[in-house]
């Protein structure tokens, strides 16, 4: 919004300035002779020689013919002498001469002056082809103000054609999303005035997406995989129910306890996914030296029976995340290595090409290429894991912490192992001369 209005203060000040200059500019080149004095100029000398020149004739008394003649030769305003009896005015306007001994008339033929020369009882006329400039100015102001009201306008135009072009789009993706075209998406352009409306609409459309998907996946899972265990559970109770041997109620009973388990560890698993929700979740961030933290945390999860072999990188390196859930992928990932190895697992912390990596390899069977994109997704399964114990969820709780906490998951080959490698990328916040821990 805030591009929006800078634009909008701009384009509005642009116009109105740019506009406000060039009319000046034409109205000028239109009246480029501003040598030549203009007609209230004029007539305001008229009348002050009119004045003077009729006191001047009034005391006169020889002569005033022959000024009169060659006055007329040389000068555009024409001057005669008529009586008073002549000269006819309205009540009104005889009134106001009476008053001032000076009137000013406007015909078809033009201005005119006229001055009472009351020693003679004459009237003196001055008669002019000037015409009041008033209509004339008038028109050309009318003019000049329809260029700027219309010249704003186009301009405004100009520029509210994008926005509505992208509010138009904006509106059919908005109606097509409520129709249930939950793909549809906005392409954000980086001259586009709403740019930060189009971003949120699009991170609204993937939350809304995401919450049907999982909304479907939770339904999936709940009728597939709960569907086994409860079949389990109804075949016990009526094995439990005929028998009479104390012994095989026990065997039952311990059969329907590990259904439950299997039931209650499913259901764990899909509440932690539903909850790994970025809108409800308030990450903790942190600054932690990733070499000191992965080898306290080691040293809670030594299992003898898959050793695991830590190696640091050679330089303190300081990252910034949620320790609460970098532990999540963490543990996931040491698990599946776990499950799916056979005897080496290795643990490896890097710097490649400036980002921060953390690998855990082992030396199962590993994951195709092709599955890579799949066995993320929650309850799918790769090929080596059919036969293993689990739901298909470990994987995809580590990509969805990543989505939204910036240590995205990437699923390889481990190049010394031969088994899959799980890598976490992060940006660093620092890196200094470090000195590697003891293993």
């Amino acid at each position: 919004m805030k591009k929006l209005i800078a634009s909008l203060v701009l384009v509005v000040l642009t116009t109105i300035a740019s506009l406000g200059w060039s009319i000046s500019e034409f109205a000028a080149l239109q009246n480029p002779d501003t040598n030549n004095p203009s007609v209230a100029n004029r007539l305001t000398a008229l009348k002050l020689m009119g004045s003077t020149l009729a006191l001047s004739l009034d005391n006169d008394t020889t002569h005033i013919d022959l000024f009169i003649d060659n006055w007329n030769r040389h000068n555009s305003e024409q001057l005669s002498l008529i009586t008073e009896a002549e000269f006819g005015l309205p009540a009104p306007l005889k009134a106001q001469f009476d008053t001032e001994a000076a009137l000013l008339l406007e015909s078809d033929e033009g201005i005119s002056l006229h001055y009472r020369m009351p020693h003679k009882g004459q009237i003196l006329n001055i008669n002019t082809e000037l015409m009041t400039p008033i209509d004339a100015n008038w028109s050309l102001n009318k003019l000049y103000t329809m260029l700027f009201y219309v010249g704003v306008m186009l301009i405004m135009l100009l520029w509210v054609s994008p926005l509505i072009r992208r509010l138009v789009n904006l509106s059919k993706a908005t109606q097509a999303f409520g129709m249930g075209e939950l793909q549809q998406r906005i392409t954000v352009s980086k001259t586009s005035y709403i740019g930060s409306i189009e971003t949120e609409f699009n991170r609204m459309a993937d939350r809304i997406q995401q919450l049907l998907d999982d909304n479907k996946l939770l339904s999936r899972a709940v009728s597939h995989d709960l569907k086994t265990p409860i079949a389990r559970l109804r075949f016990g109770i009526e094995a439990l129910e005929e028998t009479q041997n104390e012994q095989l109620r026990v065997k039952y009973f311990q059969r329907l306890n590990r259904n439950l388990d299997t039931m209650e560890e499913l259901v764990m698993t899909l509440l932690s996914y539903a909850r790994l929700d970025q809108a409800n979740i308030q990450p903790d961030w942190q600054s932690i030296e990733l070499n000191a933290w992965l080898q306290e945390k080691l040293a809670c999860l030594l299992d003898p029976s898959h050793p695991i072999d830590f190696v640091p990188c050679t330089k303190s390196l300081t990252v910034s995340t949620d320790p609460k859930y970098l532990s999540m992928q963490v543990n996931n990932l040491l698990s599946n290595a776990q499950r799916f190895g056979h005897s080496q697992i290795k643990l490896t912390v890097a710097i490649e090409e400036g980002l921060v990596w953390i690998h855990v390899d082992d030396d199962g069977q590993g994951i195709d290429a092709q599955e890579a994109d799949q066995v993320i997704k929650p309850f799918v399964r790769g090929q080596q894991s059919r036969d293993n114990a689990g739901h298909g969820m470990g994987l995809a709780i580590v990509d969805r912490i990543g989505s939204w906490m910036g240590s995205k998951l990437r699923i390889g080959r481990a190049p010394e192992l031969g088994g899959a490698r799980m890598s976490l990328r992060f940006e660093p916040l620092s890196q200094a001369t470090y000195t590697s821990p003891t293993k």
